[in-house]
């Protein structure tokens, strides 16, 4: 992996830990029209699908 890409996947895990991600105004599910998911759902589902393969 490059290391550019890398510092910045890092930056934004630092960033999500800290709840930056995080919006009162739930502008996302506007924008979309759904509800968002939880990112740790979309970990879990995503290790499942990997752990079946």
């Amino acid at each position: 992996m490059p290391e550019d890409l890398a510092k910045a996947i890092a930056g934004w895990d630092v960033s999500s830990s800290r709840g930056d991600l995080f919006d009162d105004n739930h502008q996302l599910s506007k924008l979309t029209g759904h509800p968002a998911t939880p990112l740790c759902e979309v970990v879990a589902d995503t290790l499942k699908g990997v752990s079946k393969a």
